[in-house]
């Protein structure tokens, strides 16, 4: 009895640490589906999937705001920063506020190293360090230049990529 006590406890004590987030992580939530990348850039492999609402953790973002790195129920990961609020004093805070989350910055070395090293897309690491190191993220490609709302939101970004 004593044995399977310990076992459980352990277990659980397991998972908790397996999807605990770093100490400076701000609480947030979804505030669409979210599509969660490997790394700050629509091309990245899907990581995970997180729907509207869902309660995560905001671990910082780059400099321009533009993606975050987030923990979910589901594993952790980019999204697009217009997707994401965080809480503050029990409320909800809209993109663009001082959330006081830390700037981060994005090297597929590391990243995948901690985060994906079990994951099948991990052999492709070196491809994806070369790729990023000659290219970057792609910036403003969520601009809506052409005015035709391709994602449908009724609103002048378009987070889907271009079709």
């Amino acid at each position: 009895m004593i044995r399977k006590t310990v076992t459980a406890a352990a277990i659980a004590l397991g998972a908790a640490v397996l999807v605990s987030a770093p100490a400076n992580a701000v609480p947030g939530y979804a505030t669409d589906r979210l599509e969660v990348k490997a790394g700050p850039d629509y091309d990245y492999p899907t990581v995970a999937y997180a729907r509207s609402g869902v309660r995560l953790e905001i671990n910082g973002c780059l400099r321009d705001w533009s993606w975050c790195d987030v923990s979910t129920p589901r594993g952790r990961g980019w999204v697009i920063g217009d997707d994401v609020v965080a809480e503050r004093n029990g409320r909800r805070v809209v993109y663009g506020m001082p959330w006081g989350v830390p700037t981060v910055t994005f090297t597929v070395g590391n990243y995948w190293d901690n985060h994906y090293r079990g994951r099948g897309f991990y052999r492709d690491r070196d491809n994806w360090d070369r790729r990023w190191n000659d290219y970057g993220p792609k910036r403003n490609w969520w601009s809506d230049h052409d005015g035709n709302d391709r994602d449908g939101d009724g609103r002048d970004r378009d987070r889907d990529r271009p079709r």
